[in-house]
């Protein structure tokens, strides 16, 4: 699958690179201005548990609870040496009566997997159209015909745009994998990189059949200590993130020398939100990241007040903290009033969208 895999990547790329700007980073879109037919899309990187009904939530918040037991054995690195490879897959029994399923397993993100989380990915990074955001108020004449044309073009754009998408997230999840598997050749020098891990539910039925299903994913890579920047949508090489690491011109002026452990691409499926498994997922990554002897792992999240609160509840709560501005966005955030200095909190633009730069010391713990 890797040869063909390879032909299509390259040609996917020339057309992309040559006909289309890509402006997502890390597989996220930039928010689009609303319009008349348009729903408010403003999706960022780390919008967890977003638009989950309180009712559900509710219901939910119980089950599947993973103990603190298993969270503190991944998260220090699965009981293993730094350098060690991922005990992947790994399992946790889920013994609670009312859980949705018997066990949970982390594993890679493999070949087999990218068709199976692409369509959620669109789901929550593409772009939105409903039928209702068109005004229901009473026509004038001619009306109708404008409101149906232009209906039918921001549907046209929408699909050409959720297409054109589909192709960056499909050629930079393949390069994932491709990465992560040459990193951890023994034949290989190259240091692992970029390992996407899938969480995914097993249930057992009749007591013969096992069913699987994904329910989240999360990235951990190397990636330059820059708070004005995510992750690309495609992988770099690692000699080039070192360059970037040391010249770069918004590279943060502390620990510049090499690239740090950066989570990215942290998503748990609509109808399985409200587990815990943000919290498994961040886990995972963090154990991974002691591996790979990383003092510190960063992230950008989402600053809005409303759509990232929850994420931001969480990192926090995980122990990350917010990186001050050190003049590398020449931004001023005096607009927002006196006394305020948003920058001390970890405040970037990027890409136009505001987010919050966090870090998390995995030495001092």
């Amino acid at each position: 699958m890797h040869v063909k895999t390879v032909v299509i990547v390259v040609m996917l790329s020339a057309i992309l690179l040559v006909s289309v700007p890509l402006q997502c980073q890390s597989f996220n879109t930039i928010p689009k201005p609303p319009t008349k037919n348009r729903i408010d899309s403003r999706l960022y990187l780390f919008d967890l548990l977003q638009r989950q009904e309180t009712k559900e939530s509710d219901a939910r918040s119980s089950r599947n609870r993973v103990s603190d037991i298993d969270i503190d054995f991944m998260e220090n690195g699965f009981g293993l040496k730094e350098n060690a490879v991922p005990p992947f897959p790994y399992s946790i029994e889920l013994n609670d009566q009312s859980a949705d399923a018997d066990r949970l397993i982390i594993r890679h993100l493999e070949d087999k997997d990218i068709t199976k989380v692409l369509p959620e990915i669109v789901r929550e990074f593409g772009a939105l159209v409903s039928a209702l955001s068109v005004s229901p108020s009473t026509p004038k004449i001619g009306d109708d015909f404008t409101n149906k044309i232009n209906q039918q073009q921001n549907e046209l754009a929408d699909k050409i745009e959720n297409y054109l998408f589909s192709l960056t997230v499909l050629i930079g999840l393949t390069q994932r994998v491709v990465r992560r598997e040459k990193g951890y050749l023994k034949s290989n020098s190259a240091c692992p990189d970029h390992n996407t891990i899938c969480l995914v539910e097993q249930t057992l039925e009749n007591n013969t059949t096992i069913k699987e299903r994904i329910v989240g994913m999360a990235e951990l890579s190397w990636q330059p200590p820059n708070p004005n920047s995510n992750a690309p949508p495609f992988v770099l090489p690692y000699f080039m993130k070192e360059l970037i690491s040391k010249y770069g011109p918004s590279r943060e002026a502390v620990n510049n020398a090499k690239p740090i452990g950066y989570i990215s691409n942290v998503l748990v499926w609509k109808k399985s939100r409200g587990r815990g498994y943000g919290r498994i997922l961040m886990a995972a990554c963090e154990g991974i990241a002691r591996l790979w002897g990383c003092d510190d792992v960063s992230l950008h999240v989402d600053a809005n007040e409303r759509s990232g609160k929850v994420a931001r509840s969480l990192y926090w709560k995980l122990g990350y903290e917010g990186v001050p501005d050190r003049g590398t966005s020449n931004v001023s955030y005096n607009w927002m009033g006196k006394g305020i200095s948003m920058a001390n909190t970890g405040l970037y633009l990027v890409d136009g969208v505001p987010l919050l730069y966090l870090r998390k010391n995995l030495k001092n713990e």
